[in-house]
Parts: structure tokens; sequence; C-alpha cells
């Protein structure tokens, strides 16, 4: 298995299309990200890319540390201590006027804190934070489209011969493993491998507002292995 990430044309973006956590109080907004995992420049020094480290993209899970009020990026370690894993949904704040757009923003360590919803089943979203496992949506290098527009096209004929496309968080932790997911949903990865207790699945092939390409999410309850 080899985890490809989905070209957000910048960073990820997310709509809560239909969730309740800003209405029931399901979130967490008092935690700091993890200085040594997430950048704490923008852009990324070269010894922070040196050392593998990210910027908190809206749409990507964090998991929460809370006795050390710390949210940072999920693993199966954590998951299995009990921690709780919800989805970053951070107010967009675009300080520079010549670089406008959501997909534009995301968060670095040291200034604003995350916004983390914890989800349900039932809620939707939409989102192009995601990845995908290419050994279930293969690739060829030869073709014309880019590797996420493949992907985007073979998902969407999937769900049109009313194919299950389930998408799940997961740990990349491994001996000469680069992780690559970092907290997103990997669609097309096995229900045994997901963390955090959450299960999702695809409903639609959709855009964001800004045309980029991105998914109509469901998160459901754990499904049944066939």
């Amino acid at each position: 298995m080899a985890i490809r990430r989905f070209d957000c044309k910048g960073f990820g973006q997310i709509e809560p299309s239909q969730v309740w956590f800003t209405r029931a109080g399901m979130v967490e907004a008092q935690c700091f990200l993890d200085e040594t995992k997430f950048a704490s420049n923008f852009p990324m020094t070269p010894d922070e890319s040196d050392a593998g480290m990210i910027y908190a993209e809206n749409g990507a899970f964090l998991m929460v540390d809370k006795p050390n009020k710390t949210a940072t990026i999920p693993t199966k370690a954590l998951s299995d201590k009990g921690c709780n894993m919800g989805i970053n949904y951070s107010t967009e704040k675009i300080c520079n006027q010549f670089t406008p757009g959501r997909r534009n923003f995301a968060l670095i360590a040291g200034e604003s804190l995350p916004r983390i919803g914890y989800v349900e089943p039932g809620m939707r979203i939409c989102t192009n934070s995601v990845c995908w496992d290419d050994t279930v949506y293969t690739v060829d290098a030869q073709s014309s489209d880019s590797p996420s527009v493949q992907m985007y096209k073979k998902v969407k004929a999937d769900l049109a011969l009313g194919r299950d496309v389930y998408a799940f968080v997961i740990d990349e932790t491994g001996a000469g493993v680069t992780p690559v997911a970092n907290g997103k949903l990997v669609i097309g990865a096995d229900v045994d491998d997901a963390i955090g207790n959450v299960y999702a699945r695809v409903t639609q092939c959709y855009t964001n507002a800004d045309t980029t390409l991105s998914f109509k999410i469901e998160f459901i309850n754990k499904p049944v292995k066939a």
C-alpha cells in the first residue's frame, strides 16, 4: 500500500455541510498545536522541512492530548490510550492581500489555537483534505490527467455503480515509512487500519466554492468488513 495526497491546489478546505458539533459544544479550542510536529513558521524553515514538520490544514484530523493541552497528528498509540480525535475546522485568516482564498490558509504552531470538532455518525462535510490508497485507486503515469484527477474520476465511477467508497484516518508509522496522510482521511483504506473511532464514506464527488475538486463525506458507524 502507498498513500498519495489529493492535490488541494493549496491547503485543505472544509465545508461543514451538516454538523452539530458547533451547536452541541462538541469542540476543543483550548489546545496548542504540537510544536514537535507542526511548523512554527510560514513558510517553514529548511530545518523544519528537513524534520518533516507540516502545517495544520483544515479538513484534517487532530488528536487531542488534553492533560498536556496539545493537539497533534493522530497515531494508533494515542488512539489506544483513548485520546479523542476531531476535525480541524479553524476560521480562515488570510493576511496577505496578494494570496487571497481559503486554499491559502493553514495554521502553524505558536499562533492561533485550532478549532477541533468531534464528529459522529450522521454528520456530513465537503472537503478536499484527503489522501488515497493507490493500490485501490491506481493511476497511470502516462495519462494526460493528474494522479488526483484520475483518482477523482475512478471514485466517481465507483459511486455511479453503487459501490461503497470508505475513508478512514490511519497511522502510517513504521520502519522506512514517510507519513503522508498525517491525519487526513484516506479513501480506499482498510477498516482494520482505522484509528480514532472515526469511520466515513464518500457520498459524492463534488467541488469547492473555488471550483477545486472535493468530496462529500458522511460519517457512519463502523462498517462490517466484506
